[in-house]
């Protein structure tokens, strides 16, 4: 291995082997720019750090010293730790890691045990080892208070239980950096094609693939791929599938949607005018911005509402952006809409109702004025992605997806998310924050 072993490679080494040994290799490393998303992760990993120092075990003591972001290496290892907090009368030190998440995963178990081998190589003696997560149960008010928002766990007998398997994993990624990995498709992970790997070994793949097709498991998949079938049309005739995947091949194979326009019809005709059709764009980050939120917490700052009154009128649109100033962005928002909606609730059309139903539960319980409208709203909700999810509605142009992004486009060609300025969620809540924060949302943003 021509350079030394990084804890994030590591990582990458136990998620999968290939693709870390396609980051070893210089031929095939690309420098890509940095995503927004990755800007915004960044960005809430430096606040998590910066109100995890205000942790009372983090202030100035005479018998410790605390280094941030310190780094241990050997001719072969590379690790940074987010915290050491060194014993004077001893040198023993103890490793704290860091982590945006509300639980203990097992990725952040071989995170500390990688940053203990590496220390303990460098000839320091390790004390305790101990993991900071976010307190989920945490709700915000007034300013932030450090020391209930987090949870310091500490991890030290589970990381020395993990001890001699992670050095032996280590010894493996280094070799495994230097060998010649063989592809094959049999051995896909859960990204299935979407494998830099993958990709550079089978170029060409073709767009509509067995791994499309709706719910099929790993067995069926395997038995394809042994089949040397990979395009969904290549699929023999009298191959098992169950009758709903059997309706994707077909409709894949003869390039027809299938529709049931009975069932469809059914649906439609059980909906109550007026029929409001609605969508939220939510906002979730680490370190809780307002108070009633708990950390990651999906916190509505816009709706959309489009409501057709009575059979053949025209819908109209009313909607509301937070700018910040209303203090609760979802306090505001749940009045907006209570009063755009008129008190008159038919049928509210959603796309993935657990999503909106979900949030109408949390306002509910954050705003009880407004829970006997949030319960209405979700007692009256329909969900229009289960008319393609429960296959009432396939299209071979769908691959075997029920987002909106893909069935919207194939329903209503001249409807695309391609043609707007923000054509994702996330992104839309990315520039949200980022422009409330900024204080420079104005009348035209």
């Amino acid at each position: 291995m021509k350079n030394r072993l990084t804890k994030t490679a590591y990582l990458k080494y136990l998620t999968c082997p290939n693709e870390f040994w396609l980051s070893q290799q210089p031929s095939t490393v690309k420098t890509e720019p940095d995503t927004l998303e990755y800007e915004h992760l960044r960005q809430q990993g430096y606040d998590v750090e910066r109100y995890v120092k205000q942790l009372d075990r983090f202030q100035s003591n005479p018998e410790i010293h605390i280094d941030f972001q310190r780094v241990f290496q050997t001719a072969d290892l590379y690790a940074k730790s987010d915290a050491v907090v060194t014993h004077l009368s001893t040198g023993v030190i103890d490793i704290y890691e860091i982590k945006s998440s509300s639980k203990v995963k097992p990725e952040h178990l071989e995170d500390v045990a990688f940053q203990k081998i590496v220390a303990e190589r460098k000839g320091f003696a390790v004390g305790k080892c101990h993991l900071v997560i976010m307190n989920g149960d945490y709700v915000r008010h007034g300013e932030i208070d450090a020391e209930q928002l987090f949870i310091v766990e500490d991890v030290t007998s589970k990381v020395t239980e993990m001890i001699s398997a992670t050095e032996e994993q280590i010894a493996a990624a280094i070799e495994y950096a230097d060998s010649e990995p063989v592809a094959s498709l049999l051995d896909f992970c859960p990204e299935k094609l979407n494998c830099e790997f993958i990709k550079l070994n089978f170029p060409g793949l073709p767009d509509y693939t067995v791994f499309n097709i709706s719910r099929i498991n790993k067995p069926k998949l395997k038995e394809l791929l042994e089949l040397g079938v990979i395009n969904v049309h290549d699929i023999p005739e009298g191959f098992k599938l169950s009758p709903k995947q059997q309706m994707h091949v077909t409709a894949a194979k003869t390039g027809r949607p299938i529709i049931d326009l009975k069932q469809i019809a059914e649906r439609i005709d059980s909906w109550q005018y007026p029929l409001h059709f609605l969508d939220y764009e939510t906002f979730s980050y680490a370190i809780p911005q307002f108070d009633g939120v708990k950390p990651f917490q999906q916190m509505c700052f816009q709706y959309s509402l489009h409501t057709i009154e009575r059979r053949g009128e025209e819908p109209k649109h009313s909607a509301f952006l937070s700018r910040g100033e209303d203090g609760l962005p979802p306090r505001a928002m749940a009045a907006h809409l209570q009063q755009a909606m008129a008190g008159r609730i038919g049928t509210v059309l959603v796309w993935y109702e657990s999503f909106e139903k979900t949030r109408n539960t949390e306002m509910a319980a954050m705003f009880p004025e407004f829970a006997a409208f949030f319960e209405e709203v979700n007692s009256k909700t329909a969900d229009l992605m289960k008319i393609f999810s429960e296959k009432l509605y396939i299209h071979p142009d769908f691959k075997g997806r029920t987002s909106i992004k893909k069935v919207l486009p194939v329903v209503v060609p001249k409807l695309s998310y391609a043609s707007l300025g923000i054509g994702d969620g996330l992104t839309a809540t990315i520039s949200w924050f980022r422009a409330m924060t900024w204080d420079s949302m104005d009348e035209e943003t």
